[in-house]
C-alpha cells in the first residue's frame, strides 16, 4: 500500500512504476469521490453544480495522485488507487445500512474470528469480510487447492495446488484490502493453540480432524469462546456458547459429549462411527448423507458437499456469528435449516 499523502510513499510508487512489474493500472478514485459524497448528501446526485464544488472541496491543494491510496497485488501486477482506508470502508458497507448500522459497524470492527479449515471456512470467511462482520480473521488450514475441492471453493484453475488460506486472503484483499487476514498455514497445532485463540471473539469449526475438533472445544470453553460449526447437510448449524456456561448443558456440543469423551477425541488419530455420530447425529442426516457416508473408502474419496449448501452454511453461520458479537439473542443449539425442508413435497 502507498499513502498518497507520504512523499516517501510516492517515491516508492514511482520506483514501483519504473520497476516494469505493473501489467495493469485500475484508477477510478475520482468516481469513488463523487460516489462516497453522494452517499453522504444525497441530494448532491440531482444537484452536479453542488457536486462539483464538494469534490474540488474534498480535493483541496492536491493532486489525483496524492489523493486516496495505491494497492498494488502483485499475484496480479495491478496497481488500484483507491480512498484511505476510513472513507474506503465507509462507502463500501454504505449499503449495509440499516441492516447494520453505523454504531454496530463500529462495534464490529472490533471483533477477531478465527476460522479452522477452509473448505466449508472459505464461504463463512468471504460473507464476513464482504459485509465486515468482524473487523480481523484468523485462518487456519494446512492444505492445497486440489481440482476436486474447487465443486465448493469459489476460485480459478489458476490457484491449483497454492496454499488454501492464501487463496482466501487474496480474495479478501482484492474485495477490501484494509481487512485484517492473519494466516496460520500449518493449520491448527496443539502446541501452537494458545496463540490461535488469543483475543478470539469466536472461533468456527470447519475442519474434519476428529483431534483438531476437539482441541477447538477445549480451547474453547477454557478461554469462553463461542464456537460455530456449519456441516452443510440438512444446512445443519452447530451454535456453542461457552462463553455463557451457565445457559449451556456439561460437557461439550451441547452435553453430547463428555468430558471423558471429548479427552479420547483430543489424543483420536482417525473417526470411528461413535465420533462421527456425536457430531454428525445419523439418525437426523439426510438419507443421501447417511448412503454417502457408506460408501466413503468405498465409491467416494469423502463426505459429498454441494456449492449451493456450502455458500448458504456460510451465511447462515455469518448471520449467527454477527448476532453473537453484536450480544444479541443466539442460543447453545443445534438448528437444521435446509431451504428444501421449508417446502411441502407435494402441491396436491
Amino acid at each position: 500500500m502507498f499513502d498518497g499523502s507520504s512523499s516517501a510513499d510516492l517515491d516508492g510508487l514511482s520506483a514501483l512504476r519504473l520497476s516494469g512489474q505493473i501489467r495493469e493500472v485500475c484508477d477510478t478514485v475520482e468516481e469513488q469521490l463523487v460516489e462516497l459524497l453522494i452517499t453522504r448528501a444525497p441530494g448532491l446526485k440531482e444537484n452536479p453544480g453542488g457536486l462539483a464544488e464538494a469534490v474540488v472541496l474534498e480535493l483541496g491543494q492536491r493532486e489525483w495522485d496524492q489523493y486516496g491510496c495505491w494497492v498494488y497485488y502483485p499475484w496480479r501486477q495491478s496497481l488500484v488507487h483507491l480512498l484511505a482506508e476510513s472513507d474506503f470502508i465507509e462507502l463500501r458497507t454504505n449499503r449495509n445500512r440499516n441492516r447494520i448500522t453505523i454504531e454496530e459497524q463500529k462495534a464490529l470492527s472490533k471483533k477477531t474470528v478465527g476460522i479452522v479449515g477452509l473448505s466449508v471456512g472459505s464461504s463463512y470467511a468471504l460473507a464476513l469480510a464482504m459485509e465486515r462482520s468482524c473487523g480481523a480473521l484468523r485462518l487456519a488450514d494446512f492444505d492445497t487447492l486440489e481440482l476436486s475441492n474447487m465443486n465448493r471453493i469459489r476460485t480459478g484453475v489458476h490457484s491449483l495446488g497454492l496454499p488454501k488460506g492464501v487463496i482466501t486472503a487474496r480474495e479478501i484483499a482484492e474485495i477490501d484490502p484494509f481487512f485484517q487476514v492473519e494466516l496460520h498455514l500449518e493449520g491448527l497445532k496443539k502446541e501452537a493453540s494458545d496463540l490461535f485463540f488469543q483475543g478470539l471473539d469466536v472461533v468456527c469449526d470447519a475442519c474434519d480432524d476428529v483431534g483438531v475438533k476437539a482441541l477447538i472445544r477445549w480451547k474453547a470453553r477454557e478461554l469462553g469462546i463461542p464456537v460455530i460449526m456449519e456441516t452443510s447437510d440438512r444446512g445443519m448449524l452447530d451454535v456453542e456458547r461457552y462463553d455463557q456456561p451457565e445457559h449451556m448443558p456439561s460437557g461439550f456440543l451441547h452435553g453430547r459429549i463428555s468430558e471423558e469423551m471429548m479427552s479420547e477425541m483430543l489424543e483420536a488419530s482417525a473417526w470411528n462411527a461413535d465420533y462421527l455420530d456425536l457430531f454428525v447425529d445419523l439418525g437426523q442426516a439426510s438419507s443421501r448423507g447417511v448412503q454417502s457416508l457408506q460408501e466413503v473408502g468405498v465409491s467416494l474419496v469423502g463426505w459429498p458437499q454441494l456449492y449451493s449448501d456450502v455458500a448458504a452454511g456460510g451465511a447462515f453461520a455469518t448471520q449467527a456469528t454477527r448476532k453473537i458479537l453484536l450480544g444479541e439473542s443466539m442460543p447453545d443449539a443445534r438448528l437444521y435449516l435446509a431451504l428444501d425442508e421449508q417446502f411441502s413435497e407435494s402441491f396436491d
